[in-house]
């Protein structure tokens, strides 16, 4: 019985050599330092102190702040 011939050239790749390309081409992901959920490095913005974040996470923080009172007026 001889061996037939692959259709394609992914038939032709070693199992081992194409997990190895696939675990390089996947993006790097960490943790977003707000949510906590994973965040992808070519995608996230940087807080003030260095760390990852999702845009969106980012904004909220960043809402959710209470502004100074710059008018003068003591409370």
């Amino acid at each position: 019985m001889g061996m037939r011939k692959s259709k394609t050239h992914f038939e032709q790749v070693p199992l081992e050599l194409a997990r190895r390309v696939a675990e390089k081409a996947a993006p790097a992901l960490i943790s977003c330092a707000i949510c906590g959920k994973a965040v992808v490095l070519e995608k996230c913005k940087i807080d003030e102190k260095g760390l990852a974040v999702h845009e969106d996470c980012y904004f909220r923080k960043l809402a959710s702040r209470r502004l100074p009172d710059f008018s003068g007026k003591r409370k």
